[in-house]
């Protein structure tokens, strides 16, 4: 479902933005993150199972040159 709904956005948005902001990526991060792929950037997504995981991640991520490193949670339903 989530993947449907970030077509019809794309299609509204445009793009690498309407995709990202159809998986739940707010619209001015979604932005720019295009444009920086767009001067040969490299998005890269990584699902982590636990904070250890996470904290490893982004540690190799930093420490080969990555930039702008973040990390989101997500929502648990009971």
């Amino acid at each position: 479902m989530v993947a449907l709904a970030g077509v019809g956005v794309g299609a509204t948005l445009g793009g690498v933005t309407g995709a990202l902001v159809g998986f739940g990526v707010p619209e001015f991060e979604a932005k720019r993150y295009e444009t920086r792929l767009g001067k040969g950037g490299i998005l890269l997504s990584v699902h982590a199972d636990n904070h250890e995981w996470i904290t490893r991640g982004k540690a190799i991520l930093e420490k080969t040159g990555a930039e702008e490193v973040t990390s989101a949670s997500e929502s648990r339903v009971a």
